[in-house]
């Protein structure tokens, strides 16, 4: 079996489990309807599905176990939604890509610069493995490339960019610099210990990269056409609905009131006021008039 179609086949069980709990013919006959779709071949014995859920576990640090007393199979533990999420989103993208060859014309791709994601596994394994790294960094703010020692932490995704974020032995602070701007990245054999560092917990408020800004609540009221967007795609995991009428909707947020969330509001012109806070709506109209003058 294609090493596609053997990916593709894990993911559609977890998929499966994650909505509901499913006996071995249950999960047979979701596998085949499947197939159907796609053109895969997603016949399994008892035996194949009792080697994938151990593989599952393996690979991707899912449990399934069988409830004897029901006489089904099920996730034990909860999925964290977004990583999951994120990992169907990339395979399905790569069969579609893979596939793209023979609609090249009805699959179009935007052209995108380099992203740096060539040197993600290496500083993977480097933040497993507590190792300094060395990388060569060109700054958008100077002319020649840099050489950087670092304790790498972790890899954070920002509006469609990778950034390392990481202790800079040199200035010793923490740092972050964009994947796309190392030129060269070499792993050291020197260990460092681990800092204690919840990169997670660190940017829960945060939009993008930056968390400068204290956090703090904030309301933006978008009209219903825009609304509409902002509900299928939130802009921060900490959005709620506070008000909502015939022609506008209310969200609240609780995040760093930053410039990258700041450009983000302004991208949506007139579909959008900001109400609270006060200084974020200042902030917001002072940029507009500064627009505005650019035009007169």
């Amino acid at each position: 079996m294609a090493k596609r179609e053997y990916i593709q086949r894990h993911l559609l069980i977890i998929k499966r489990l994650k909505s509901t709990p499913s006996t071995f013919d249950e999960l047979l006959n979701y596998l085949l309807i499947q197939q159907e779709i796609t053109g895969d071949n997603f016949d399994i014995s008892q035996r194949t599905f009792q080697r994938d859920i151990k593989e599952i576990d393996s690979i991707y640090g899912i449990e399934i176990k069988h409830n004897k007393k029901e006489g089904w199979y099920e996730i034990s533990d909860e999925i964290e939604e977004k990583p999951f999420e994120r990992i169907i989103e990339a395979f399905e993208t790569l069969s579609a890509l893979n596939f793209s060859n023979q609609v090249s014309t009805k699959l179009l791709l935007e052209k995108r610069a380099n992203k740096g994601t060539e040197h993600m596994h290496g500083l993977l394994y480097a933040i497993e493995n507590n190792l300094e790294i060395i990388i060569k960094h060109q700054s958008y703010w100077k002319e020649e490339p840099e050489l950087r020692k670092l304790q790498p932490i972790a890899i954070k995704e920002s509006n469609n960019r990778w950034y390392l974020i990481c202790f800079d032995t040199v200035k010793k602070e923490l740092r972050n610099f964009g994947l796309d701007r190392v030129q060269h990245l070499e792993i050291t054999t020197l260990k460092f210990k681990p800092i204690p560092y919840n990169a997670t917990a660190y940017y829960q408020h945060a939009f993008g990269i930056e968390t400068y800004a204290p956090v703090t609540k904030i309301v933006l009221n978008f009209n219903l056409f825009q609304a509409q967007y902002i509900k299928s795609l939130p802009l921060h995991l900490s959005q709620k609905v506070v008000f909502e009428d015939a022609t506008n909707t209310k969200f609240e947020y609780f995040m760093h009131p930053t410039n990258d969330f700041i450009m983000e509001i302004m991208k949506y012109g007139e579909n959008v006021i900001v109400e609270e806070p006060f200084e974020l709506r200042e902030t917001v109209k002072n940029r507009i008039v500064t627009m505005l003058s650019l035009y007169q």
